[in-house]
This record gives C-alpha cells, sequence and structure tokens, in this order.
C-alpha cells in the first residue's frame, strides 16, 4: 500500500464523509428570523494515534433572503500530518413553501485541491438533498453526495429522520450507504439537539464502516472498511451580534484515533439586540 493512503484517508473521513457534529446537513434547514447578511468563521484543531495532528479554518458569507432561501460562499483549509487542502465553497437552500407540510431543497458543494506529502490530488464534493416535514414533529431528509477525492470516488446517498420531541428537543437519526465506486462506506448516525433560550446544545454518535483500506502514520495496516465509532459533543451560546458554538469530535477506526475541537462564530452583520 502505498504512502497516500494514510492522508487521503483521514481526508475523506474528514471532510467528505462528514457524518456528525459539524455538518449541518444532518438537520433541517432552520427558517430564519429576518433576512440579512452574516459571516460564519470556523478554527479546528486535530490530535492523532502517533502523536500527529492538523488543523484549519474557514471563512464565508451567508445571505438570508427569504426564512428557508439562503445563500453561502467562501472558501476552507485543512491540514492533517503531511497532507494540506484547500477548499471553494458554494451553498444554498430554496423553502418549497411555509407551513405544514413544508418542504426545502438544499445543495452544498466544496472544489478544490491539495498535496498529501507525495503528489497533489483534486478534492471534489457535491451534495444535492431535501427536507420534507409532513406534519410539526417529523421531517424526512433524502441527500445524495458525490465524493471524488483524488482514487477515492463514489456516491453516498443517505436517508434521515428528526422527530420534535418538545418545543427545545430535537431527535435525528439517517443511515448512509455507498453506491457505486470504491468508498466502502456505511453509517448510522444518532443525534439529539437542545435549543434554549440562553444555550444551545447537541450530541450523539455515529457507527459504521469508514472509507476504503486505511494505512495509519505509523504504518500499522488496518483491514479493508475497517469499523467507524463516532462521538461529538457541542455548545452554543449568543453574545450581541455573534453566536458561538464549541464541537467536540472523536473518532475510533478499529484503534486508529482521532480528536477534533473546533471554535465557530456566525457575525450578523445587522445590527441586533441579544444580550446572554
Amino acid at each position: 500500500m502505498s504512502r497516500r493512503a494514510p492522508a487521503i484517508t483521514l481526508i475523506v473521513l474528514a471532510g467528505a464523509v462528514r457524518v456528525a457534529a459539524a455538518d449541518q446537513t444532518q438537520q433541517p434547514i432552520a427558517p430564519s428570523s429576518a433576512a440579512g447578511d452574516r459571516l460564519i468563521f470556523s478554527g479546528d484543531g486535530a490530535w492523532l494515534t502517533g502523536g500527529s495532528g492538523g488543523g484549519g479554518a474557514s471563512a464565508l458569507w451567508s445571505h438570508t433572503a427569504a426564512p428557508q432561501d439562503v445563500i453561502s460562499a467562501g472558501a476552507e483549509y485543512q491540514q492533517v500530518a503531511n497532507a494540506h487542502w484547500t477548499n471553494a465553497v458554494l451553498s444554498g437552500s430554496l423553502g418549497l413553501g411555509s407551513g405544514t407540510p413544508a418542504a426545502a431543497l438544499y445543495a452544498d458543494v466544496h472544489e478544490g485541491a491539495g498535496y498529501d506529502g507525495a503528489q497533489n490530488f483534486d478534492y471534489s464534493v457535491v451534495t444535492v438533498g431535501l427536507f420534507y416535514s409532513p406534519a410539526e414533529w417529523l421531517t424526512a431528509q433524502l441527500e445524495e453526495r458525490r465524493i471524488d477525492v483524488d482514487t477515492s470516488r463514489g456516491n453516498l446517498p443517505k436517508l434521515g429522520l428528526a422527530f420534535r420531541l418538545a418545543k427545545p428537543l430535537l431527535l435525528s437519526v439517517s443511515y448512509a450507504d455507498t453506491a457505486g465506486g470504491n468508498l466502502g462506506t456505511r453509517l448510522t448516525s444518532l443525534r439529539l439537539d437542545y435549543s434554549g433560550q440562553i444555550v444551545n446544545a447537541l450530541a450523539g454518535g455515529a457507527t459504521g464502516q469508514a472509507a476504503p483500506a486505511v494505512l495509519n502514520l505509523l504504518g500499522q495496516i488496518v483491514q479493508p472498511s475497517p469499523k467507524l465509532t463516532e462521538l461529538f459533543a457541542g455548545l452554543g451560546r449568543s453574545f450581541g451580534r455573534a453566536d458561538w458554538q464549541l464541537l467536540a469530535d472523536y473518532q475510533d477506526i478499529e484503534g486508529f484515533k482521532r480528536t477534533t475541537v473546533t471554535l465557530l462564530c456566525t457575525l450578523h452583520l445587522e445590527g441586533r439586540d441579544r444580550s446572554p
């Protein structure tokens, strides 16, 4: 197995097959209370088995034209061990009606390139999906994600359900399975979101088969399509014009472990009075 395998596999897990905390496409699109512009910044650090690590950052501009009509654009940079990559990001959503039932289409595109320590590679992940809410307490999600990262490519369709347990509680479950290509990915995830007046919180996990065969940074071979176990949690709070969120994510790929901590800040450019 070539030296390129560890970097490319980590890239697929970290970006293309996002199943957990920072992947907002896991959740129903929340209607915005008002039109306006926002700047969204994030920074993260990662710690890997063997003492290696990495980090990254992103910056996005987002505009809300109507409660579920949103467009965002920006860039992101990530570095893991001896690999690094940069992507342009474009995403958006379009509401297909208000009230109940209601639906919303969404799309997310990450296009870029990177270097894995041996040679350059291309990075392309395109996601399209639909949220449909037949009742106030239930939202169904149907998603298709096309992944083309160097030699790892394929489609990853996903089906999800979100249940409004109470006004502040949302329980989400989803299942994604590879359709074509060589991803070898099959993942089931569970997530609980709490939206309070002062603090927001989330927690959950995922399990299943990960990306193709892994050669970790210590040179140890993990069997093809290894088992992935993931746990994540996060807290958020608003201060004036800024919404802050701190996320922690832990992945164990049959003994090869990765821990990532991410801090996100959403800055509302229009004035608002939201005291802590």
